[in-house]
């Protein structure tokens, strides 16, 4: 069990311009929050903050938000923000560093439909040949030496301490369709094999290991049809059980998620030890994989990167914090605690009640976690962000140096006179 969890909080930059850096890093600091995971990128956006009035911030492309410097990239050039919103890294760096609070770079990785606009060829490709809207390849050369550039350029600006990869595994094939239609039911299985990727990139890849990746089209492609017209019937099931016997298929689908793991690989090279690497680890393909050549390649994503990022009441928890013991070194945990609205509804988001949230920072705490995320600072009511910095406190008391002493006699006072009553 981890001695105590540090507390870090995403945030956005145009969050921060609008309400004054100096303002919002003091109220972190006081909060007790130890990181600020600022976005460094972002994919396409409608947030609504609840502070100094309700404001919209809207961006349907998404975006680069700090100042990089162009001349470092080849081909992928960073298609960046205003001056102003840019403008926000350089001061956090500054404020924060001031205030003892380390800073990450929170980067969206592969979602960034502003590239697929551009740059067409770096778009993820479904099998029957259409380009995705929102979603570029991990295989792509050009893709991955965008993304290892702009890591070690925000590093390099900002003494970042940790580069946190968010969607280094590509995105659902349908994640951020814009008004969807769909009028037929699409099986699990189909979903699975609608996320396989045919882009030229991956074709050639696939092709250089010598397997027919023409006739492994016509197979997903054929499956998929199939699925739309049967639904999930018996059949289903048939089909699923034959397409994991295709030991051509089964190297196709393991090198689909091996270009997500060569991706992080790489930007670890070129940050050459100067932050550490967080990730997610996950695959959408185990009804294809087979639950053991699965954990193999989850192991492989853990041990790419530095932390990885578990979910509250996720059941594969445990078997990433074992995969995470066992890696050498062991790596560390973090979990991201976000209450999220549906999507398409302006509906309340589900807020968990004290109880959960204590259930669920015990988990955190019983698992070995090492530091537990807020999203989002500025998206969420000032009165919450305190409740869960108290709540963190309650699960993972702090002692030992004046710090924590401070810390935890801020906690009594909280419990004593909670905001708000």
């Amino acid at each position: 069990m981890a001695a105590f969890m540090r507390v870090t909080t995403y945030a956005y930059p145009w969050d921060l311009a609008r309400l004054g850096v100096d303002r919002v890093i003091r109220q972190m600091a006081d909060e007790g929050i130890d990181v600020i995971d600022l976005a460094a990128t972002y994919h396409p956006i409608d947030s609504l903050s609840p502070r100094d009035g309700v404001r919209l911030f809207s961006n349907a492309r998404g975006a680069v938000y700090f100042p990089a410097r162009t001349e470092r990239y080849g081909r992928i050039r960073p298609s960046t923000h205003s001056a102003e919103l840019c403008a926000v890294w350089p001061d956090v760096a500054k404020q924060a560093g001031a205030l003892g609070l380390a800073l990450n770079a929170w980067t969206v990785t592969l979602f960034q439909p502003w590239i697929r606009d551009a740059y067409p060829d770096c778009a993820r490709v479904l099998p029957g040949g259409d380009c995705s809207g929102s979603g570029v390849c991990p295989a792509n050369d050009d893709v991955r030496d965008y993304l290892a550039t702009l890591c070690a350029d925000v590093v390099d600006q900002f003494g970042v301490r940790m580069v946190r990869l968010e969607g280094v595994i590509p995105h659902t094939f349908d994640l951020d369709w814009l008004r969807p239609r769909v009028l037929v039911e699409v099986s699990v299985l189909a979903r699975t094999l609608l996320n396989l990727c045919f882009c030229g990139a991956c074709m050639r890849r696939t092709r250089a290991t010598g397997l027919d990746v023409e006739r492994l089209r016509r197979v997903v492609n054929d499956a998929i049809v199939a699925e739309i017209n049967d639904g999930q019937t018996a059949a289903s099931a048939d089909r699923a059980a034959e397409l994991a016997a295709d030991r051509e298929l089964h190297a196709f689908v393991t090198q689909n998620v091996q270009n997500s793991i060569e991706l992080v690989r790489i930007v670890a090279s070129r940050l050459k030890g100067a932050a550490r690497i967080s990730t997610n680890v996950s695959t959408p393909y185990l009804v294809l994989l087979g639950a053991a050549a699965e954990e193999a390649l989850l192991a492989q994503i853990v041990g790419a990167a530095d932390q990885i990022t578990l979910h509250p009441n996720a059941k594969g928890n445990r078997g990433i914090v074992d995969l995470a013991a066992r890696a050498t070194p062991p790596r560390e945990l973090s979990m991201l605690f976000a209450r999220v609205r549906v999507p398409g509804s302006t509906g309340p988001a589900p807020v968990a009640s004290s109880e959960q949230l204590a259930t669920e920072l015990t988990e955190a705490a019983g698992l070995g976690v090492d530091e537990v995320t807020l999203y989002n600072f500025a998206l969420l009511p000032e009165r919450e962000v305190h409740e869960f910095v108290t709540a963190v406190w309650r699960a993972s008391p702090r002692t030992g140096g004046p710090m924590w002493q401070s810390r935890d006699q801020h906690l009594r006072d909280a419990c004593a006179h909670p905001k708000g009553a």
